[in-house]
């Protein structure tokens, strides 16, 4: 089991109660391109090594996976095809099925949008019933947020608070937040994976509110993962150790890839260097010829 909570650390799995994330996303800057198929394999991905931890230890039942993914633009830098992406949605939902995984689209100001809308079909078609698509605009955040946390077994609950004085009395009321009473109580792995591509600047303070609420109302022993994607992936609650360690690793194998490539074209340089020629073979025996008839 130690193993297991020393590999969920590395892997950028925090407890929801000491997690960074709310204050890593805060400090992030939005640029570039979207990537969000690859973002998208990348979380899931993830949530099939630690469901395989688990079912190694026979803890899987005891948890719930949700995969929280928002973008506000069409996919124009993933390395991964919409049809691979359709193939491997299909895959995963065969492991993960919707008792184990449940994931959620939401699309920021992408309502008119129809190629989109018509490749987030596919993609909730190819995932069965594990997943739900919601195209909003940027008012609607932080509301479909909350409509997340109610399905996946948090619901909400109104209070009424008056305030009075000697002018006026104004009613307000409060929202609260409280987890579903279930017969089987379930610790939830929510994944964050949110698009920070140039285009998400004005949103993005939304958005991380937004979090940082759900976050608020997660238990103590609930898992939490952050990813973010512009035209690269980012586990952003991944350790700097195993970050460091990928890094060196990467440039490990491209000096390699670079060594060997070098070593196989000089070999072939030489190689055609020192090759028989019939040609200059040819040549030669031509000349010796014209010698001797001289």
């Amino acid at each position: 089991m130690e193993e297991i909570v020393v590999s969920m650390s590395l892997l950028g799995f925090e407890t929801a109660e000491s997690s960074r994330l709310r204050y890593l996303l805060r400090n992030i800057r939005c640029e570039g391109t979207t990537a969000f198929r690859d973002a998208v394999v990348k979380g899931n991905e993830l949530m099939l090594q630690l469901f395989s931890m688990f079912l190694k230890v026979g803890i899987h039942e005891k948890f719930q996976f949700v995969h929280v993914v928002l973008t506000d633009g069409a996919d124009c830098s993933s390395q991964i095809s919409h049809l691979e992406f359709l193939k491997y949605q299909a895959y995963i939902n065969s492991q993960l099925p919707p008792s184990i995984l449940k994931t959620f689209y939401i699309g920021v100001g992408l309502e008119n949008d129809y190629k989109v809308s018509e490749q987030m079909l596919q993609i909730i078609q190819c995932s069965g019933e594990s997943a739900q698509y919601y195209p909003i605009n940027s008012n609607g955040i932080n509301e479909i947020f909350q409509k997340i946390q109610m399905e996946i077994g948090i619901q909400i609950q109104q209070k009424g608070l008056l305030i009075q004085n000697d002018q006026m009395t104004i009613g307000l009321m409060q929202q609260q937040y409280k987890p579903v009473i279930q017969l089987k109580v379930n610790n939830y792995i929510v994944l964050f994976t949110l698009d920070i591509s140039g285009s998400m600047s004005s949103n993005w303070p939304k958005v991380c509110n937004a979090v940082s609420s759900f976050l608020d109302n997660l238990g103590k022993n609930d898992l939490v993962l952050g990813i973010t994607f512009n035209s690269e992936v980012n586990i952003i609650t991944m350790s700097d150790q195993l970050k460091k360690q990928i890094t060196n690793q990467t440039q490990t194998y491209n000096q390699t890839q670079t060594y060997n490539q070098t070593q196989t074209y000089n070999q072939t340089q030489t190689y055609n260097q020192n090759k028989y020629s019939p040609k200059d073979s040819v040549v030669k025996n031509e000349d010796q010829c014209c010698c001797s008839i001289f």
